[in-house]
């Protein structure tokens, strides 16, 4: 009888761990692509929409927010728990799940309907914030000698789908004849093509049973594990304060609105090939401090640049801060997926970071924004950025480090 489950973590004597089958490493490749494309695309989607769904809603700014803070605060909030469900219900099952719940949500959000719209958007953050704390976990199960390749190239589908979603909200809008639900609808069809797509992948279902070695070791009294989340929660803030305010800054500067346009789109799209190429970097050098202060490079060229000289070279700086901020989502990844002992102590690894992480990343924006409102410019809150990225700098010379978390 033909073995349908996927190899457990423990040590084998072949030198090939994880699946014997190129039809079931091509299959998974494909499968955490389709989950990845899912994970960013359809909270994106909103962002060209808001202003007019809010004329259409008649929504205050609060309320309009709350559609867009929501997905993040949960993100903080209930990444913890995913490692749980993995281990309970087995990665692809509880995967498998979650599309079908991104499905859902997004259905819901395309409703119309304020109140039905924020349900929805609880339940698609949610299942979201599971698939980003298990990804990384899969892909360590699967493809445990090509970590670093495979979280390259769902990074880079996971922004290519954020792009893609900026880009093409509008235009859905437009041939809808302005009806913006569309436009948030079409990623729900999305959510469950993949959901229909991911079904095979229950032929691999897999519940794995930490060592009982691992299993009692506390991440959260672990200095390395509070490095490695500081690092994502640092890069986490950087970018979504970057993606809510750098169009701002630029236009508070005296640089017309199209051309801010024009620059927070080269921030997002220099991050794409950013996001493949970095974890590839990373891997081809010994010295992972050094490796780590050489991607860092964009950023410590663009930060003081955007702080201290705003207008002078502001397509350099844009293109700066993409490329850094791009790479640091792909390393954080790939170091929660290199990092763990073993794939189950990865998933709370991840847990653990991307609770922290998003936790920042939700405060960020909030606190840039009201420095500004508080001091009646972006002076001092443009040093907090400087500030911010000297410790990210500082924790990513520690969690970048080849040795294990979680082993004995």
């Amino acid at each position: 009888m033909t073995d349908k489950t996927a190899p457990t973590d423990e040590p084998q004597n072949n030198a090939g761990r994880g699946f014997h089958r190129l039809g079931a490493h091509i299959g998974f490749l494909i499968a955490i692509l389709l989950l990845a494309a899912n994970m960013r695309g359809s909270i994106v989607g909103l962002g060209p929409l808001a202003e007019i769904i809010g004329t259409d809603l008649a929504l205050s700014g609060t309320q309009l927010g709350l559609l867009t803070t929501l997905p993040v605060l949960s993100f903080g909030v209930l990444s913890i728990f995913a490692p749980r469900l993995g281990q309970k219900f087995g990665l692809e099952a509880t995967l498998l799940a979650m599309l079908f719940f991104i499905a859902v949500g997004q259905g819901l959000r395309a409703s119309g309907a304020y109140d039905i719209m924020v349900v929805g958007t609880i339940i698609l953050g949610a299942a979201i914030a599971v698939l980003n704390v298990l990804t990384p976990s899969l892909v360590r199960r699967s493809f445990p000698t090509r970590v670093a390749l495979v979280t390259a190239l769902y990074t880079f589908t996971m922004s290519t789908g954020a792009t893609v979603a900026a880009f093409i909200s509008i235009p859905i809008r437009n041939a809808a004849d302005g009806d913006w639900r569309w436009s948030l609808g079409i990623w729900a069809v999305f959510a469950a093509i993949a959901f229909i797509c991911w079904l095979p992948m229950l032929r691999y279902r897999h519940k794995a049973v930490a060592p009982a070695s691992l299993v009692k070791i506390s991440l959260w009294k672990n200095v390395e594990a509070w490095w490695l989340a500081l690092f994502f929660g640092c890069q986490s803030l950087m970018f979504y304060t970057g993606t809510a305010w750098v169009a701002k800054v630029f236009i508070d500067s005296g640089i017309s609105e199209a051309e801010a346009a024009t620059l927070l789109t080269l921030f997002n799209v220099f991050g794409i090939p950013a996001a493949f190429a970095a974890p590839l970097i990373y891997s081809k050098f010994r010295n992972k401090k050094l490796a780590m202060l050489c991607l860092h490079i964009p950023l410590i060229i663009a930060v003081p640049g955007f702080v201290f000289a705003t207008t002078e070279l502001p397509y350099l700086w844009a293109v700066c801060l993409g490329l850094g901020q791009g790479s640091m989502i792909s390393i954080a990844l790939t170091l929660v997926g290199m990092r763990g002992a073993d794939p189950q102590t990865s998933a709370r690894l991840s847990g653990m970071a991307q609770s922290v992480g998003y936790l920042f990343a939700a405060i960020g924006p909030v606190l840039f924004g009201a420095l500004h409102d508080l001091l009646g410019d972006w002076q001092v809150a443009l040093y907090f950025l400087f500030v911010v990225v000297a410790i990210q700098i500082c924790a990513a010379m520690r969690a970048g480090s080849p040795e294990k978390i979680g082993g004995e």
